[in-house]
């Protein structure tokens, strides 16, 4: 008899999963922020990426109002530099939100559906 173990999601599936969602609802838009560099082929080097360290993965606004979603998978922590932007967001009226599932996501945006965040 075999048990069925679930592999714990990624940070891009998750990723996908938040984007796809947010997406669907009505009143809502969400993008990817991509922060990571790239390799340059052509100049066979890594090139850096141009954002502002600590960007959340994604940006989403829902009726107006400004959401940060990032997100992290496993062990990993928020930054020092993505705390830092927590910080500012917030500061300015925003909301942060650390995404670490699919239904973790699914919770917090029927949350702000009812509007008690």
């Amino acid at each position: 008899m075999n048990n069925l173990i679930s592999k714990p999601e990624t940070a891009n599936q998750i990723t996908r999963n938040v984007l796809r969602l947010a997406n669907f609802q009505t009143g809502c838009v969400a993008y990817r922020v991509n922060n990571v560099g790239v390799w340059d082929q052509a100049k066979g080097i890594h090139r850096k990426g141009n954002t502002e360290k600590g960007l959340p993965d994604v940006i989403m606004i829902y009726r107006g109002r400004f959401i940060a979603i990032e997100v992290k998978a496993g062990r990993d922590k928020l930054s020092d530099d993505q705390k830092k932007r927590q910080f500012e967001i917030e500061r300015a009226g925003g909301i942060y939100f650390e995404c670490r599932s699919t239904d973790g996501f699914i919770q917090f945006l029927e949350a702000i559906k009812k509007q008690t965040i």
